[in-house]
């Protein structure tokens, strides 16, 4: 029956995101291929334009989606102050689950250096001592961490690792009107085409960026004529990989608690299955940016505009 929890966990699409991104990113690596399959016909260039930035759009929705779903089922799991372990309750606890106290949760480990070093603390769980860490990402691999000292060192620097990137995943999504504007109302367009410095006396140009593979969207302002236009470059190699990072982690917090299950027709299927580990360097490697400016700001009021570079490259 759907109401019974444990079906939550054999029927999730604890693999979504990362199917998601793989076709997308499939797509936008042989775009004439698909184009032609897809479309039935030759595209324009308008058309070819539109396509390629729906592709890459989608992704980066994609990613802000994972970012979002991971700490859902974070903090739903999550037993740290709650002096209890809500596995069954997974349901309740995501369908009562407040906006604003979970943006509020995510800001704290984005902005606060130690907020995650409670995964380090110890709890007794199923007849073991084990980490937060441990019962969240790695439930049910108990008995077998307790006889491998090897094993548990790998589990514990994977631990490491996952609190290294989880921290880049809140501070990607804690400014989250580039995710608003697309999930309400699709105010984002591809309106910047380039970006020049020059000389305030002779007026020669000095540096060009080629921002043509931009997306720009619209953001309030204190003042009430103003708006903020945020212009950000496409960085579908980021957008992927970090993608993929996130889905993994969403894949350990529920594949591991369906084998702890243990139902019928997951017996022999799942007789022997591989153990992953996280680590630093993979994740330092799937946050590189590939861009030479990531972000453009610029305030436009009612009588003018006034142009604020706050890229970086």
């Amino acid at each position: 029956m759907i109401p019974d929890p444990k079906i939550f966990y054999k029927t999730y699409l604890k693999d979504y995101h990362g199917t998601k991104a793989t076709y997308l990113k499939k797509i936008l690596d042989d775009l004439p291929k698909y184009e032609k399959e897809i479309f039935k016909k030759e595209l324009d260039e308008e058309e070819k334009d539109q396509f390629r930035l729906t592709l890459k759009s989608d992704l980066r929705q994609t990613y802000f989606h994972a970012i979002e779903t991971f700490f859902e089922l974070f903090f739903a799991l999550n037993p740290h102050g709650k002096q209890k372990f809500d596995d069954l309750n997974v349901l309740y606890n995501l369908a009562n689950s407040a906006g604003p106290k979970t943006y509020n949760k995510i800001s704290q480990i984005a902005l606060n250096e130690n907020s995650l070093e409670f995964l380090d603390e110890r709890i007794k769980f199923s007849g073991y001592e084990i980490s937060i860490g441990h019962y969240l990402f790695y439930m049910g691999i108990f008995k077998a961490a307790s006889q491998s000292q090897e094993l548990q060192d790998e589990i514990d620097k994977s631990i490491e690792a996952i609190k290294y990137g989880v921290k880049i995943l809140a501070t990607d999504f804690i400014n989250r009107g580039e995710y608003n504007a697309y999930k309400h109302g699709l105010r984002i367009i591809p309106a910047v085409k380039a970006f020049m410095l020059g000389d305030m006396n002779t007026n020669e140009i000095k540096i060009k960026w080629d921002l043509s593979d931009s997306m720009s969207f619209y953001l309030k302002s204190k003042s009430p004529n103003e708006i903020k236009i945020i212009t950000k470059l496409s960085d579908i190699d980021r957008d992927y990989s970090m993608t993929m990072f996130c889905s993994r982690l969403i894949y350990h917090l529920i594949f591991y608690r369906r084998l702890t299950l243990k139902f019928e027709k997951d017996a022999e299927k799942y007789k022997q299955f591989p153990i992953t580990f996280f680590g630093k360097e993979p994740i330092a490697k799937c946050n590189k940016v590939n861009v030479a400016i990531q972000d453009l700001e610029y305030t436009m009021t009612m009588t003018g505009s006034k142009l604020k570079n706050k890229g970086s490259g």
